[in-house]
């Protein structure tokens, strides 16, 4: 929204409502809320209090029937079908998704609006793409950074997400840009990087940031679709620049599920983990 729509967002912490109970001044604003199971209390609470503020309320929700349907102005079904693991993948990915279709429609980008119906073949072709040659690496580490830029950058946070929930590996996601500001401190022997290359014009300085990482000593693997560097791991290419995240999602996820049993854990059913977390 904000490269093509030239808008800022924010992300509003659902405790400004539930916990502090301020006042919030959303006059003009939509107010999105992503959630797989739209049960949590803390989200509900921020919903309701963006609507009385004067926000347009959209929630984009897998679950039906889910409570915070009820306190939203606008639902966007995700039918990604029943989430039966907590890591909950399918509603991620299905988000990335209607989040990208109602871009297209709000900008009347009709290139966007095509690419999105070649989604599907290219979800395809990443669930095919094959990681094992980062078994090795990923099995033994301690730590790993995942590290992209733009649309990109939500792909490291959930691939850092995912390591730590599903394979009980320790990593964090930073933007390329970011990491150059401390994080590149620990680089070195030990630390494994997943880089999410972007296919768009912020490709060459994730590329940069990846090499600089590489020098400083850190194990870099990159996932690019355009597989320009010899450490690239094999990558769908995607329909747009735009959809390029969520096709390197797809293929992470199975990269996750597998290492994750080779750690020796059930990805499906992590520690101390259930399927829908409440939080106040």
């Amino acid at each position: 929204m904000e490269t093509r729509l030239g808008l800022p967002v924010a992300s509003i912490g659902p405790s400004v409502a539930s916990i502090y109970k301020a006042p919030l001044h959303l006059e003009q604003a939509a107010l999105f809320a992503v959630s797989q199971s739209g049960a949590s209390p803390d989200l509900l609470a921020l919903l309701e209090a963006g609507r009385k503020s004067g926000a347009v309320t959209v929630a984009l929700l897998n679950a039906e029937g889910s409570p915070a349907a009820s306190v939203s102005e606008h639902v966007a079904p995700l039918l990604a079908g029943p989430e039966k693991a907590v890591a909950a993948s399918k509603s991620y990915v299905a988000s990335l998704v209607a989040m990208a279709a109602i871009v297209a429609e709000w900008t009347g980008d009709e290139e966007l609006t095509r690419a999105l119906a070649m989604l599907p073949d290219a979800f395809a072709d990443a669930l095919r793409c094959d990681w094992s040659a980062a078994d090795e690496a990923f099995v033994a580490a301690e730590s790993a950074y995942c590290l992209g830029r733009g649309p990109g950058l939500t792909i490291a946070a959930e691939a850092a997400l995912k390591f730590k929930e599903t394979c009980a590996l320790h990593a964090e996601g930073f933007s390329s840009a970011e990491a150059m500001h401390g994080p590149l401190v620990l680089a070195g022997e030990g630390l494994k990087v997943l880089t999410f290359v972007p296919g768009d014009v912020a490709r060459a300085g994730v590329l940069d940031t990846a090499q600089k990482m590489a020098q400083a000593g850190a194990d870099v693997w990159l996932v690019d679709q355009e597989q320009a560097e010899k450490n690239s791991l094999p990558a769908a290419r995607a329909p747009h620049p735009a959809l390029v995240a969520p096709v390197q999602a797809v293929s992470f996820y199975v990269f996750a599920e597998r290492l994750s049993r080779l750690r020796g854990h059930d990805p499906d059913r992590p520690m101390h983990l259930k399927k829908v977390t409440e939080t106040v």
